[in-house]
């Protein structure tokens, strides 16, 4: 990559893809193993790779004929309902406490790109910022926008519209798609994506109707996570859960040879194996702590053909078996 930058995203934003896949009628497992991603995440508030849901949400534009499928996603899960991000703006008493936090928050969320509200004399601008990942982004901004309007819907009503959009995207018949951008006047080829909101709106109380979930948000910030190390090690942290990532699958994601992987890993005082051993170690623990899950069934979980890989990998770690260990734990509860 040209700014040498991994742009990292909460897993918590696989959901909506994932549901938006599934209601289409569309294998959500096919895709995500075309782009790289998971087909399964554990932790909402791990991280992954930016691009692929790039790569993600334009293929399956193309390929099942879903001109308005960044729109769909959007609409199925709203922002405020995504897990990760629902916590954290819950308690935004009007409309411009709970655009100004999101703005303050939206980089914790994901590396890539800035949100802004902007005062701009008779209106305010919910503006963001950011370069495309991939070439001809119409489904990302698509989903970015009518996200936007959402959010600001929660202080209006359903019918709201804003009076201009700008779109950072040449002129495209797809935003037609979409019957939340179309009533609206839009602008193309734009420096920023944005959309209009009367200043007169911006006190209005907002109806959060945030779902059930985890209140304690992690500490891990996709902004404070997109230096080299972080990153690699995010992403094995994350592939592991589900597969015995290898070096060339870690090099494909971080877009770079395994050549380079390898060289900047070793300026770094690092090595992509014992990255890899410290991944398993950690979830392999965390799964004989907190499940009854089968040792196998752990094994499996994490890439080993069979358990007896797995606990002579584990006791190389630990000094103990699998089993021991879980023994252990139990008398200390």
């Amino acid at each position: 990559m040209k700014d040498n930058t991994i742009h990292m995203v909460k897993s918590a934003f696989h959901t909506p893809f994932k549901t938006a896949m599934e209601a289409c009628g569309i294998s959500a497992d096919y895709y995500f193993k075309k782009v790289k991603l998971p087909t399964e995440v554990e932790d909402p508030e791990s991280l992954l790779p930016t691009k692929p849901f790039f790569q993600l949400i334009n293929m399956v534009a193309i390929d099942e004929n879903l001109p308005g499928f960044g729109s769909i996603a959007a609409q199925m899960t709203p922002w405020h309902k995504v897990s990760s991000l629902a916590p954290l703006i819950e308690q935004s008493k009007n409309l411009k406490e709970l655009l100004q936090t999101f703005c303050e928050i939206a980089s914790h969320q994901s590396s890539h790109g800035t949100f802004s509200l902007i005062d701009n004399d008779s209106e305010f601008r919910f503006s963001y910022t950011g370069s495309p990942l991939v070439k001809g982004d119409i489904q990302m901004e698509l989903y970015r926008i009518t996200s936007m309007i959402q959010l600001t819907q929660l202080a209006c009503d359903a019918l709201w519209r804003p009076d201009t959009i700008h779109l950072n995207q040449p002129s495209s018949t797809v935003v037609e798609a979409s019957p939340l951008l179309n009533s609206s006047k839009i602008s193309f080829s734009k420096p920023d994506s944005s959309i209009s909101i009367p200043i007169g709106l911006l006190q209005l109380p907002v109806q959060l109707d945030i779902p059930i979930m985890r209140k304690t948000v992690e500490n891990t910030d996709a902004d404070e996570n997109i230096d080299f190390s972080n990153s690699i090690r995010n992403i094995i942290n994350t592939y592991s859960l589900t597969k015995n990532i290898s070096i060339e699958e870690t090099a494909e994601l971080a877009e770079m040879s395994v050549r380079t992987l390898q060289r900047r890993l070793s300026d770094n005082g690092l090595h992509f194996n014992e990255l890899l051993n410290e991944a398993k170690l950690t979830h392999a623990e965390k799964k004989l702590k907190t499940t009854e899950m089968p040792i196998m069934e752990i094994a499996s979980s994490l890439g080993y053909s069979d358990a007896a890989h797995f606990t002579r990998a584990f006791k190389r770690w630990t000094g103990v078996t699998p089993s021991d260990f879980r023994k252990e734990i139990s008398k200390s509860s």
